[in-house]
């Protein structure tokens, strides 16, 4: 029997079938939509819904795109950007503006991604510091006895029953 499509566009394969639904086929335009979904950084279920798929139909056929999810919008940048970029080249002028001004939005992201990556390697004085070990480093930087300097100890009087010599007699 001929091939006959479902009312997703889909092929339906009517001979040898028992009952129930017809196993999904990806087509290249399903693989397409669900490329630019994860791309825009959409969930599963929300790509399933808006497919017009279950979520494990979707893990179960599209696996291989949804293990690549963070590098999806990557690929559809550098794809948008050389499409752009021929049509500039094509004659197009607002699009080589555009391509322009996306290449100095590239350059400026660069060099901000450059400046942060060298603020992180700077190093880090200490590593984890208790509340307690704060309040005794800030009182022992603090000279001259101010208010919140830690007190001496007191002078003691007595020494097993016998007076204490004071540090003026010697």
């Amino acid at each position: 029997m001929a091939d006959d499509l479902d009312l997703f566009g889909n092929p339906y394969h009517s001979a040898g079938r028992g009952q129930g639904r017809p196993e999904h086929v990806p087509t290249e335009e399903n693989i397409i939509n669900v490329m630019v979904l994860l791309a825009s950084g959409m969930k599963n279920g929300e790509v399933a819904k808006i497919v017009g798929l279950s979520t494990p139909t979707l893990r179960k056929h599209y696996f291989h795109l949804l293990k690549q999810r963070d590098v999806m919008a990557a690929r559809l940048k550098g794809r948008l950007r050389t499409a752009q970029i021929q049509q500039g080249l094509g004659g197009n002028a607002a699009a080589l503006s555009g391509a322009l001004k996306m290449l100095d939005a590239v350059t400026a992201e660069k060099v901000n991604r450059d400046m942060q990556s060298k603020a992180a390697n700077k190093p880090v004085a200490k590593g984890y510091v208790s509340k307690k070990e704060q309040r005794l480093d800030n009182a022992r930087a603090i000279s001259g006895g101010g208010r919140y300097a830690v007190p001496a100890g007191p002078r003691l009087i007595a020494n097993n029953g016998q007076p204490v010599a004071s540090g003026d007699e010697t």
